[in-house]
């Protein structure tokens, strides 16, 4: 399960659009998200303050974009030929390369259900650092399996 939120009867395109112009004049917006796939730092049923994106994105920003007719909030784990690739924290394997145009803000802060906020933390930025080698250490095992698999084939 992705951690998201939408309307429920609307398409991204009607909502994508609002949103963008609410960053552009108010630069914020707080959306509730819904799923595990940023358990454990994101609680499921959390609120984000979505941010319009900073000139230069670090690797480990929870960036946000649409996805059909959802609005995703993940890792930045890579930059690739231009595409960014991010992951859910629970997430074994990254979601499809973004274009980052794709990308329509931030995670600023997240707050829990009970309105305390919950992200982030002081050791957001340590953290974050795992959650990016996560990532490749768990690409260098598909790498690892793909190979074995072709080999296999071959034989």
């Amino acid at each position: 399960m992705t951690t998201k939120a939408a309307p429920p009867t609307r398409q991204a395109a009607t909502w994508v659009p609002l949103l963008q112009e609410i960053l552009a004049r108010e630069g914020r917006c707080r959306w509730p998200l819904r799923g595990q796939s940023m358990r454990p730092t994101l609680p499921d049923a959390c609120e984000i303050d979505v941010v319009p994106l900073p000139v230069r994105v670090p690797l480990g920003a929870l960036v946000v974009f649409a996805n059909g007719d959802a609005l995703v909030a993940h890792r930045l784990v890579r930059r690739v030929g231009g595409k960014w690739i991010a992951q859910g924290d629970n997430r074994y394997g990254p979601d499809r390369a973004l274009e980052p145009s794709r990308v329509l803000g931030l995670v600023g802060a997240a707050y829990a259900s009970d309105g305390r906020k919950c992200w982030p933390t002081p050791l957001s930025s340590t953290l974050a650092w795992f959650w990016i080698a996560r990532y490749h250490m768990f690409r260098v095992i598909r790498y690892a399996a793909r190979t074995i698999s072709l080999h296999a084939e071959r034989r």
